[in-house]
């Protein structure tokens, strides 16, 4: 998502002459749309985790003892997801609103404090969804879209503070990708992975195109491409999985290795596929015209 998103600024500074013909959909909100639902599968994936363990590590001998367990297991994780969206609805309805006006008032003249106050709401539900068995990851998707739910002008202003440390945060993150990524295997392994990640970014874009041919309308097919393109690279968040798998003893250590190079070598290879979409799908106005 932050790798797509900055590929969005981009082309909207370089393309604004190309706006979408009246009735089209923007291909920037189809494309986040479906990033974001990606980043929510995420925590739903990291909450599922601990049921995968539990489930692989049984002994029992009874089929029947077995499927009642799992029943018990998938119970406990529907029943924590319940209890942390049912925490969101209160919070949402009678505490945001009154907690976001009072930092609000306060942080006139300081936006320390706003930030404070931000960062602090976000380590509660961090805290929350961690206490109640699922992941910290989702707790801050939920404690995002909370605050975003108190309007526009709202988001506006914390995103204008917070931004700088998004973008420092992010810095970190990729850095400490590459400090994961080790040379010799990619070397030793470079055969495999070209063709691992040739396959995995062909099947991500053939299966986007296929399914955005079928739900988009006739008048905004062209964006499907550029959609499909945004879509291809794995998500970087993959390296959230994978280490959440690879610590809890899910995949080997090798697995892990595959599964970052394979991530980082799409990663690369996206800033090509967008680059050759944009420049070949967005309409121009006097392509437009001419039609």
């Amino acid at each position: 998502t932050p790798l797509v998103s900055r590929f969005l600024m981009g082309s909207a500074r370089s393309d604004k002459e190309a706006v979408s013909p009246a009735g089209d959909i923007d291909y920037s909100t189809v494309l986040l749309g479906m990033l974001v639902m990606q980043d929510v599968q995420l925590g739903l994936f990291i909450a599922v985790m601990p049921t995968l363990i539990q489930a692989g590590a049984s002994t029992s001998s009874s089929i029947v003892m077995e499927a009642l367990r799992i029943l018990f297991l998938i119970g406990q994780i529907l029943f924590s997801l319940a209890a942390v969206f049912l925490l969101c609805l209160i919070i949402k309805t009678y505490l945001i609103g009154p907690y976001y006006r009072k930092l609000h008032v306060e942080s006139r003249g300081s936006k320390e404090i706003l930030i404070l106050g931000v960062s602090a709401f976000i380590f509660l539900m961090l805290t929350v969804t961690e206490l109640l068995d699922v992941s910290m990851e989702l707790g801050c998707f939920l404690a995002g879209a909370l605050v975003s739910s108190q309007g526009h002008m709202v988001t506006e202003e914390i995103m204008a503070y917070i931004e700088p440390i998004r973008d420092f945060l992010a810095i970190i993150f990729f850095a400490s990708i590459g400090l994961h990524v080790f040379p010799t295997f990619v070397i030793y392994e470079l055969t495999v992975l070209v063709f691992l990640t040739l396959s995995v970014v062909v099947m991500k874009f053939v299966l986007a195109v296929l399914v955005l041919s079928l739900i988009l309308p006739r008048s905004s097919q062209y964006i499907k491409w550029i959609v499909s393109a945004g879509l291809a690279q794995v998500s970087e968040f993959s390296f959230v999985l994978g280490s959440r798998a690879r610590r809890a003893g899910i995949i080997s250590r090798e697995v892990y290795l595959l599964i970052l190079s394979v991530t980082t070598l799409s990663l690369l290879l996206a800033p090509v596929l967008w680059k050759a979409a944009i420049t070949k799908c967005v309409p121009r106005p006097e392509r437009r015209s001419s039609l």
